[in-house]
Protein backbone atom coordinates (compact mmCIF):
# COMPACT_ATOMS: atom_id res chain seq x y z
CA UNK A 1 0.00 0.00 0.00
CA UNK A 2 1.71 3.28 -1.12
CA UNK A 3 1.29 6.58 1.58
CA UNK A 4 -1.25 9.00 0.20
CA UNK A 5 0.23 12.27 0.42
CA UNK A 6 -1.88 14.36 -0.74
CA UNK A 7 -4.41 13.17 2.81
CA UNK A 8 -1.28 13.20 4.55
CA UNK A 9 -0.73 16.98 3.40
CA UNK A 10 -4.04 18.21 3.91
CA UNK A 11 -4.19 16.71 7.49
CA UNK A 12 -0.26 18.65 7.72
CA UNK A 13 -2.18 21.81 6.91
CA UNK A 14 -4.94 21.38 9.01
CA UNK A 15 -2.99 20.72 12.01
CA UNK A 16 -0.79 23.81 10.92
CA UNK A 17 -3.91 26.25 10.78
CA UNK A 18 -5.02 24.76 14.47
CA UNK A 19 -1.57 26.33 15.98
CA UNK A 20 -3.23 29.31 17.47
CA UNK A 21 -0.74 31.85 19.29
CA UNK A 22 2.31 33.94 18.70
CA UNK A 23 4.33 31.91 21.80
CA UNK A 24 7.86 31.02 21.07
CA UNK A 25 6.59 27.14 20.87
CA UNK A 26 3.32 27.49 18.46
CA UNK A 27 6.31 28.91 16.09
CA UNK A 28 8.46 26.46 16.86
CA UNK A 29 5.12 23.86 15.74
CA UNK A 30 4.17 26.08 12.64
CA UNK A 31 8.29 26.28 11.62
CA UNK A 32 8.36 22.32 12.16
CA UNK A 33 4.75 21.37 10.33
CA UNK A 34 5.87 23.76 7.75
CA UNK A 35 9.09 21.51 7.03
CA UNK A 36 6.80 18.63 7.05
CA UNK A 37 4.63 19.89 4.53
CA UNK A 38 7.15 20.76 2.64
CA UNK A 39 8.98 17.13 2.72
CA UNK A 40 5.12 15.53 1.76
CA UNK A 41 4.61 17.59 -1.07
CA UNK A 42 8.44 17.17 -2.14
CA UNK A 43 7.95 13.11 -2.12
CA UNK A 44 4.06 13.65 -3.51
CA UNK A 45 5.63 15.37 -6.29
CA UNK A 46 8.67 13.10 -6.87
CA UNK A 47 6.83 10.13 -6.88
CA UNK A 48 6.91 8.08 -10.33
CA UNK A 49 3.52 8.43 -12.41
CA UNK A 50 1.81 4.59 -12.22
CA UNK A 51 1.44 3.74 -16.03
CA UNK A 52 -2.19 4.61 -17.04
CA UNK A 53 -4.17 1.56 -18.24
CA UNK A 54 -5.55 2.32 -21.51
CA UNK A 55 -8.83 0.29 -22.15
CA UNK A 56 -9.85 -0.34 -25.71
CA UNK A 57 -13.15 1.38 -27.36
CA UNK A 58 -15.11 -0.37 -28.38
CA UNK A 59 -16.03 0.92 -32.35
CA UNK A 60 -18.88 0.77 -34.63
CA UNK A 61 -19.16 -0.60 -38.04
CA UNK A 62 -19.68 2.01 -40.23
CA UNK A 63 -22.33 1.98 -42.61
Amino acid sequence: MQTDFTTLRQYLEGAWLQVHGDDELASQLREALDRLIETVAVAECSRPAQPATVLPFPRRARS
